[in-house]
């Protein structure tokens, strides 16, 4: 039994560890003064969520398997688009509702891009890295371990949103029921689709729509 076991306990602390730099670099983001801090940690979290990615097999193979192996048809292209437009809806009204969240719980607000050649950096890689990192991770990787420990689909929708939204913490109520929202609706599309790509484009739309 023991050696049975041993393949899942392992999984289970590299999702932990892969996990980990999303819940840890929110202490970086308070800590921060400037963009230039705020974004080297953030970028700087991405990039090591990747590299665990890259250095273990378990991790690495639901993101790679989770690629398209052809082009994305018209009709995951549209639920990409519907997706995001759908999140967008549900953080305007969230956002219009933020006199009902205690703004103390808010404990970071991102620093103003003053540089605009780093505004654009951020908003082209520093978005897309984002998205590549997180989709590999909360819908990829996250549904692999997820189905591995529970059956059903709005259980794995359920809990990946959840774990979606508990990185957000350092950003208050308001931004945390929007993740929850947003964790639900790109799994809910990467289990529809069978790729994560389509999760990436949505996911991409919404934060450079958030940014610009």
């Amino acid at each position: 039994m023991a050696e049975s076991q041993r393949p899942s306990r392992q999984y289970a602390i590299l999702f932990l560890l892969v996990l980990a730099p999303f819940f840890l670099n929110d202490f970086a983001f308070m800590a921060s003064r400037t963009a230039e801090q705020w974004l080297t940690a953030d970028y700087g979290s991405k990039a090591a969520a990747l590299a665990l990615i890259a250095a273990f097999a378990v991790l690495r193979r639901p993101a790679l398997a989770s690629l398209p192996r052809r082009g994305l048809k018209a009709e995951a292209l549209l639920l990409a688009a519907v997706c995001a437009l759908a999140i967008l809806a549900v953080d305007s009204m969230i956002t219009e509702a933020r006199d009902f969240f205690p703004e103390e719980l808010i404990l970071f607000r991102y620093p103003k891009i003053d540089q605009p050649a780093l505004y654009w950096i951020d908003l082209t890689f520093g978005l897309a890295l984002t998205a590549v990192a997180e989709e590999a991770v909360f819908r990829a990787i996250a549904r692999d371990f997820l189905a591995r420990h529970m059956s059903g689909t709005l259980a794995i929708v359920a809990a990946s949103a959840l774990i979606f939204a508990a990185i957000h913490w350092s950003h208050g109520i308001g931004a945390m029921l929007t993740a929850l929202f947003a964790g639900a609706a790109l799994m809910a599309l990467y289990m529809r689709t069978g790729s994560v790509a389509p999760c990436m484009i949505a996911h991409y739309a919404v934060n450079a729509a958030d940014f610009l």
